[in-house]
């Protein structure tokens, strides 16, 4: 799978999952019942590693971390279909594994669409 941040390609998730959400305005008129208006579709990508090396690492946190570029172009495969979706990132949390060699365990994060 060929995954690219801004154009530059990133280490391949062991588990990469695609959630897809109706943005919607709801509320209740005065019988009761509920009105619902879609007013966006929008997707969050999910990035599972279960090891990472350190520099592979650095380099998508230096993609998605940037504080003066807080969104980011993300380019993937979908059903042999190339897309493309404008993201911000979440949080990331890691587990050191090893330092001798900085590897990182059950990393995982999502970028989520603007």
């Amino acid at each position: 799978m060929s995954l690219t941040i801004d154009g530059a390609a990133i280490k391949t998730p062991t588990k990469f999952l695609i959630r897809r959400y109706n943005l919607t305005k709801s509320g209740r008129v005065a019988s009761g019942k509920m009105t619902m208006e879609i007013i966006a579709q929008k997707r969050e990508f999910n990035f599972e590693y279960s090891t990472i090396m350190g520099t592979e690492l650095d380099n998508i946190l230096n993609l998605i971390m940037n504080p003066s570029k807080p969104f980011f172009t993300l380019a993937y495969m979908e059903n042999g279909v190339s897309k493309s979706a404008r993201c911000y990132a979440g949080a990331i949390p890691s587990d050191l594994l090893r330092s001798d060699i900085w590897m990182w365990t059950d990393v995982n994060f999502s970028l989520i669409e603007q």
